[in-house]
């Protein structure tokens, strides 16, 4: 779906939503200008909402699978896969050149209504009567105001009872503007005339600017005689112009029973106020959305540890942290299909070659899917694959919202022709890993770069990267010698991933430590970011072999156990 496809249907159904609710709650009830101002916003809502698109901060602790992923996300740098996107291939948008040839017929025939409107005025004999001008025509067959313009025919006598009735009439239009109202609503179903919700709106908006003249116009008056008057001006008026307020408006049955409509509405108020929830689902659904911008800045991440407490724990928060309280790191296996299957190992398995050779076998063999590319679809597909006992790989598949488009289809077959991998290992055995391994598609323009440096001058990605004095089993070893469950987050049942964002300088030295997701708190991001600081040097990341300054993020995972 194009996304201007995209954005009409949600804004069909938005619009659906609104005027289903007015047409059973708010409809034929004599709280007209309430309902005036409801139509006009909700059709504002319907065209706004949609556009609006508020990010919902995403982190991996909500859900087992991506936990699992950031477990083994240090060996995932080089392994975000990033294939270039075949050169785009033109098409003619039938769709949009037909959209468009509708709007502009119902332009056209706006402005030419509005040009019959200002020749009548040019036509016809104009008197200023304050506050307002008034039109004087043999051509005008019945009462009709646009804008300060009363249009009026000069056989009519404005001194009689009905001639004052019509006046006034007219004159509410006037003092109401109404008429902007309906120039608003003509160009709205001009531009967005497939919706049509929007003409229900503007049909129904229409009518209430006459029950609101209409009302006005009768105060002390004979409301009998009134009625009368509508119907004799319906009989012998032909409508000209859609964007004028007219005084036989139709349908007349239903003003006529709005004017002598008595009953006391009973939950009026409760009716009108039972929007709130409404337009509060819609907002929620249409506006707030889950971008991926933060789950791919994970992929540059070393491994998530995962800091284990007890809840009936007395550790003492740092400093300094008493070794003695040095919490576990939990290494029990799961149980999938019979086999026990670990999350987190001593020795994690590994691609047969390293990085280096996963690099070359996934540029090698993905192929970016015809359809996604004609769809201009694109994302991180996280596949999800346990390396067995032996290194083979085993339940290939795809975790998260599907992108569509292929690309899912093509990572877990690229996964499922992997050779066997180095296995992981547990006190000294060979053992299952679950292991996800994210892909990341991206269709890129000709001749267009990749960003590989950040807008301070940080690499987001290296020919060789940045590693852990040691590697990172060494790594693993200091985290979970150091970290200490805060005593505050134990207290209030805390847990969740912090992720710690640094730079690696030139000579291997850590600066700008800071957390980068939505605060957990309880102390658990301060814990993180005290552990980072208190890192040895590393070795620093090389572009074409000179030491460079980069960018990492680390996950740290706290997790409470019974």
């Amino acid at each position: 779906m194009t996304p201007l496809l995209a954005y009409l249907a949600k804004v069909i159904i938005c619009s659906g939503i609104l005027y289903a609710y007015y047409h059973m709650a708010l409809r034929n009830n004599r709280f007209h200008q309430w309902n005036r101002f409801y139509l006009l916003l909700c059709t504002l809502l319907s065209l706004v909402v949609p556009l609006l698109r508020i990010p919902i901060s995403f982190t991996p602790e909500d859900t087992d699978t991506l936990f699992v992923y950031t477990s083994q996300v240090v060996t995932l740098r080089e392994q975000v896969f990033t294939p270039a996107g075949p050169l785009p291939v033109t098409h003619f948008n039938w769709v949009l050149f037909l959209y468009s040839a509708v709007i502009v017929v119902l332009a056209g025939r706006l402005l030419f209504g509005y040009w019959k409107i200002v020749r009548l005025i040019h036509m016809s004999r104009v008197e200023f009567v304050k506050p307002y001008w008034m039109v004087l025509s043999e051509q005008i067959t019945a009462p009709f105001s646009f804008f300060r313009y009363i249009f009026w025919n000069k056989r009519v006598n404005a001194t009689t009872q009905e001639g004052r009735q019509m006046l006034q009439h007219e004159m509410v239009h006037v003092q109401e503007k109404h008429s902007t109202d309906k120039l608003f609503m003509e160009i709205i179903t001009a531009v967005c005339w497939i919706n049509p919700f929007f003409h229900l709106i503007k049909r129904e908006l229409s009518l209430i600017h006459e029950f609101i003249a209409d009302k006005k116009s009768v105060v002390n008056g004979n409301v009998a005689d009134y009625a009368q008057t509508i119907l004799q001006m319906a009989l012998q008026t032909n409508r000209s112009f859609s964007m004028t307020n007219n005084f036989s408006h139709q349908p007349i049955k239903r003003r006529i029973l709005m004017l002598t409509q008595s009953r006391k509405l009973r939950f009026s108020y409760l009716r009108r106020l039972m929007i709130l929830p409404i337009a509060i689902m819609i907002f929620s659904s249409l506006a707030f959305v889950i971008t991926e911008e933060n789950i791919d800045k994970l992929v540059s991440a070393p491994p998530d540890i995962q800091i284990l407490q007890k809840k009936d724990s007395t550790i003492k928060p740092p400093p300094p942290p008493a070794p003695a309280k040095n919490p576990k790191v939990q290494f029990k296996p799961q149980q999938k299909n019979g086999k026990e299957v670990f999350t987190f190992v001593e020795q994690p398995p590994t691609f047969a070659g390293g990085d280096a050779a996963l690099n070359k076998f996934l540029a090698t063999n993905i192929r970016y899917p015809h359809t996604a590319t004609e769809k201009n679809i694109q994302g991180t597909v996280f596949v999800s694959f346990i390396v067995s006992d032996d290194g083979n790989v085993m339940d290939v598949k795809t975790v998260g919202a599907p992108k569509g488009g292929g690309l899912e289809e093509e990572a877990i077959r690229v996964v499922e022709k992997m050779p066997r991998w180095v296995p992981g290992k547990q006190n000294g055995q060979l053992v299952n890993v679950q292991f996800n391994l994210p892909i990341r598609f991206t269709l890129q323009e000709s001749g267009e770069p990749k960003k590989k440096i950040a807008d301070d001058g940080a690499y987001l990605m290296v020919e060789e990267m940045p590693t852990y004095p040691g590697g990172q089993n060494a790594m693993m070893q200091y985290l979970s010698s150091n970290v200490r469950y805060p005593k505050s987050a134990v207290d209030k049942n805390m847990a969740g991933t912090v992720y710690v964002k640094f730079d690696i300088d030139k000579d291997g030295s850590i600066s700008n430590v800071q957390s980068v997701n939505k605060a957990i708190g309880s102390g658990l991001e301060e814990e993180a970011i005290r552990v980072v600081k208190k890192m040895p040097n590393w070795n620093p990341g090389r572009e074409k072999g000179e030491p460079v300054r980069v960018r990492f993020v680390l996950p740290v995972a706290f997790r409470l156990t019974k």
